[in-house]
């Protein structure tokens, strides 16, 4: 292999274990929860789920209003779409038998969550 082949395989090996560590860490996954097989695989098929629904809205969210940043990124930690995205302060308000999600006036990352809610609620199949 050339040196540039090597370089490029360490470098994805780095990232694939960036994304085990972010699966352990950030989504509290370090133990399984039962002794028992069944009850251990269910947990990770739901904790494989919950990545993948994150990651896809940590990548739709990169360039959007409200979550530029010094550097060019090219993924979201689950820890920064968890926080800011999931984890987010609003208030619902029902009004003319419609509910209206509204987040707080201050944060940045409102319009973030906007755009990937608008994003994902209109896609077909």
């Amino acid at each position: 292999m050339t040196d540039r082949e090597v370089i490029a395989l360490y470098h994805a090996h780095d990232e694939c274990e960036q994304f085990h560590s972010e699966s352990k860490t950030d989504m509290d996954r370090g133990r399984l929860p039962s002794g028992n097989f069944e009850t251990n695989e269910l947990a990770l098929e739901l904790a494989i789920l919950a990545y993948n629904l994150l990651r896809m809205i940590g990548q739709e969210s990169i360039g959007r209003k409200g979550t530029e940043t010094r550097h060019k990124v090219r993924r979201r930690r689950l820890r920064t779409v968890i926080g800011n995205m999931i984890i987010m302060t609003s208030h619902v308000t029902e009004h003319a038998r419609q509910l209206m999600l509204g987040p707080g006036g201050s944060n940045t990352w409102r319009y973030a969550f906007a755009g990937v809610y608008t994003a994902f609620a209109d896609f077909r199949l």
